[in-house]
């Protein structure tokens, strides 16, 4: 088997995704999707090859099938990438290609042989369970493992995909009101299960509105309760953010939300669970019925 790949085409999580790549101790193929700078980034995490495909015009699924066959030529020993959808998309097409099996919250790997031995998170990373596998395997990273360590950059190639792109994008509209809004909001406010009944969902409305902020929310509130659209949740699975505040209110912390805000340059917590794992998380933390602290708290910043 060949070296390592890893698929970038996110900012956030590049650089531990290449820090699991490197611990492999083989060297390591980087195929970046996006604009200059997140190759740049990648680059400098110590990686052996960096190849960059300006990927906005065409979607993933336009063009994985022939990244997978250049998968089947190399026969890489194993494909590392981050949870986002385009490194999804492609992972997945080579996993098919390869007949590689695919294992998710991967926080390391080692080879020995043919065999490939891979360590996940599982029971919300409460435990480790090992894998074992023959071949090529294709490892999504868990989300929080260590950053590479920083190293001389790499020289960046320029792939292309005009050649084997199968359809382009056409048209792109927003999936509902907060999609774009989330995305590029420097103030966010999160509400959880915490926040109970649906009519305590006005007090988050009016905290949003006093930081002029975009609002967000938990799965379980969009798929159990359906009180937001689809577009408003942030997690490993739906979208990631990285505004400059984040106030979680009635947030436990789940691993699958806490994926998607640790951008934040800023997190503010409250939760009347003093053992919730947002405090592991945040700046800041209120201890309190979240009903009671948010009147308070937008009274401040009104007054402020």
């Amino acid at each position: 088997m060949g070296n390592v790949w890893m698929i970038v085409a996110d900012d956030l999580s590049a650089s531990s995704v290449a820090g699991v790549a490197r611990a492999f101790g083989r060297e390591v193929d980087a195929f970046v999707f996006g604009p200059a700078a997140r190759a740049e980034q990648v680059a400098r995490c110590g990686v052996s090859s960096v190849t960059r495909f300006d990927a906005e015009a065409a979607p993933a699924e336009g063009f994985a099938k022939d990244f997978a066959h250049r998968a089947l030529e190399e026969r890489p020993a194993a494909v590392v990438l981050s949870d986002d959808a385009t490194a999804r998309v492609l992972a997945g097409f080579v996993a098919a290609e390869l007949h590689a099996p695919v294992a998710t919250s991967v926080v390391s790997i080692a080879f020995d042989g043919e065999k490939t031995t891979v360590e996940q998170m599982v029971a919300e990373d409460a435990g480790v369970q090992v894998l074992e596998a023959t071949g090529p395997v294709v490892c999504v990273v868990a989300d929080g493992c260590p950053d590479a360590e920083e190293a001389a950059p790499t020289a960046v190639q320029e792939g292309t995909l005009d050649s084997f792109a199968s359809f382009g994008v056409v048209s792109n509209e927003a999936a509902g009101a907060g999609a774009t809004g989330l995305a590029t909001a420097e103030r966010v406010v999160g509400v959880g299960l915490g926040i109970g009944a649906k009519e305590n969902l006005a007090m988050v409305d009016e905290l949003a509105s006093a930081l002029d902020a975009a609002v967000t929310c938990t799965l379980p509130l969009c798929d159990n309760y359906h009180w937001f659209e689809h577009s408003s949740v942030v997690g490993t699975s739906t979208q990631k953010i990285s505004p400059r505040l984040y106030v979680a209110c009635g947030v436990s912390g789940a691993p699958q939300h806490l994926a998607g805000v640790r951008g934040a340059k800023v997190i503010v917590a409250i939760n009347n669970d003093p053992d919730a794992p947002i405090f592991r998380e945040c700046a800041y933390g209120i201890v309190g019925d979240v009903t009671k602290v948010l009147p308070s708290l937008v009274e401040a910043i009104e007054n402020a």
